[in-house]
């Protein structure tokens, strides 16, 4: 559970290979990548530097005096939490580029949202409203990208598909 929270020094080359193996998909792939970037850090920013401080909800390792967070006592604002957020606004855009791992992906950002709770950093409604916004955001973004790519299709003259 704490490697699904923080995988510390593997953060990096996981997201460079979630980028290569959206990149194997050509240049769909590079434009739902660049789309799903764009989207995941508007989220990440909406949520830390709005909705966090709006709320203004305590960890439960703060409120909660007999609770043993694994990651120590945190003191900045759990709700949403901005993990349940960014990995399901991720989640439409893996759908779009590999549509037969999207369970399996889903299956990867409800693991991510549980271990959040698991490890102390959140409540439970943190998580499932982070990942209701998550997918939000993430729907809102899937479909700016379609409706771009049948933009430059019809631009240029060609059949409206998918992106």
């Amino acid at each position: 559970m704490k490697a699904l929270s923080d995988p510390g020094p593997w953060k990096l080359p996981l997201l460079g290979l979630a980028a290569i193996l959206f990149l194997t998909r050509g240049r769909r792939g590079a434009g739902i990548l660049v789309a799903c970037v764009l989207t995941v850090a508007a989220s990440d920013q909406m949520t830390t530097r709005a909705l966090k401080p709006l709320f203004a909800r305590h960890r439960p390792s703060v409120e909660l005096a007999d609770t043993r967070p694994l990651f120590g006592v945190r003191r900045t604002w759990s709700f949403p939490s901005n993990h349940a957020v960014n990995f399901f606004a991720a989640g439409p855009f893996v759908l779009e580029a590999f549509p037969r791992f999207g369970g399996w992906y889903f299956a990867l950002a409800g693991a991510v949202a549980l271990s959040r709770v698991y490890v102390g950093d959140h409540y439970p409604t943190d998580v499932l409203a982070g990942a209701a916004l998550g997918l939000l955001l993430g729907w809102l973004g899937r479909t700016a990208l379609r409706r771009v790519v049948a933009t430059v299709r019809r631009a240029r003259g060609a059949p409206s598909a998918g992106p």
